[in-house]
């Protein structure tokens, strides 16, 4: 199979991490990194490839790597990444998403997005060409930075062929072994993939009807607000953004129309009898706010409703 092996005992104990950065850099990703400790960093990459695709074994104490937007003006890089903390630890960030790596966990990141990762311990991290993803699963960069659900099909037989891979089975030295194994790798992760999209997106249909009842129960709130929300359902913030989003709407955006629409009719039926009373009664702190909201929102100053009555 051809795998190729580093290990930074082979230079000077001063050179160790700067020899790190140059081999990984050069199989992995362009991108600026440091140490969480001393000069006397121990490390070992080994680089298997395997049919359509490179796995790559990091072995090495807790260290940041970060990928900018000048390492993606100045070496660009098309490729999506899956990630197995086999024995490893740390934390990726990309695309405004964040997760905490753990031993057996499996997750995605890709290079032409920046990032913030950190990694230590025992991590096998595969080379996916794009292309072999983003034709069979659209939308697969909205799936970075999220750690795959273990109760989806695939994870597990998923997990051992990266193992397997990884410690060089005789059986895949023969190329055409080695080609057909790697598209079965990609197949279960496709289907994984596809599987916890379509249960999360199910689950986000469920929760919409839900939140809108929630807001609407609490439109007198003033600290009715996306973290509030998130946490009276117990999910987190971008659940939320996304169940809205869903219906080409945002949380706040609802808020504010659904607290409009009700001060309107509460004038209009004589509920209020101030401008400021119906602001307050409807989640508003701010009386010229409101007021200009109001006027935006329906043509005419909220004042002029309550002279009807």
């Amino acid at each position: 199979m051809g795998s190729t092996h580093y290990s930074t005992l082979v230079v000077p104990t001063e050179r160790r991490f700067e020899y790190w950065k140059e081999v990984v850099c050069r199989h992995c990703i362009p991108a600026s990194s440091r140490p969480e400790s001393g000069s006397d960093f121990a490390g070992q990459l080994q680089v298997v490839p395997l049919g359509l695709l490179d796995v790559c074994t990091v072995s090495a104490p807790l260290h940041h790597w970060r990928r900018s937007a000048s390492h993606l003006r100045t070496g660009p890089d098309d490729d999506l990444w899956l990630g197995f903390s086999q024995a490893g630890h740390g934390q990726l960030e990309q695309g405004g998403r964040q997760v905490v790596l753990a031993p057996n966990r499996l997750f995605l990141y890709d290079a032409d997005q920046a990032f913030d990762f950190s990694l230590g311990g025992t991590n096998r991290l595969v080379r996916i060409p794009r292309y072999l993803l983003s034709t069979r699963l659209p939308g697969v960069e909205r799936l970075t930075a999220t750690l795959l659900d273990e109760a989806c099909p695939g994870i597990v037989p998923l997990r051992e062929m990266l193992r397997q891979a990884a410690d060089g089975s005789p059986a895949l030295e023969d190329e055409a072994y080695a080609l057909r194994f790697s598209q079965t790798l990609l197949d279960l992760l496709v289907l994984s993939l596809e599987l916890q999209g379509s249960e999360r997106a199910v689950a986000e249909r469920d929760l919409y009807p839900r939140l809108m009842n929630f807001v609407l129960r609490h439109l007198s709130d003033p600290e009715l607000n996306l973290e509030s929300v998130a946490q009276a359902h117990h999910v987190s913030t971008r659940t939320v953004t996304r169940a809205f989003a869903r219906h080409q709407k945002t949380l706040m955006s609802v808020i504010l129309q659904e607290r409009l629409l009700a001060s309107r009719q509460a004038m209009e039926q004589g509920r209020c009898r101030s401008v400021s009373q119906a602001a307050l009664d409807f989640g508003f702190s701010d009386f010229s706010h409101f007021s200009r909201a109001f006027r935006k929102a329906f043509g005419v100053a909220p004042h002029s409703l309550l002279q009807r009555h």
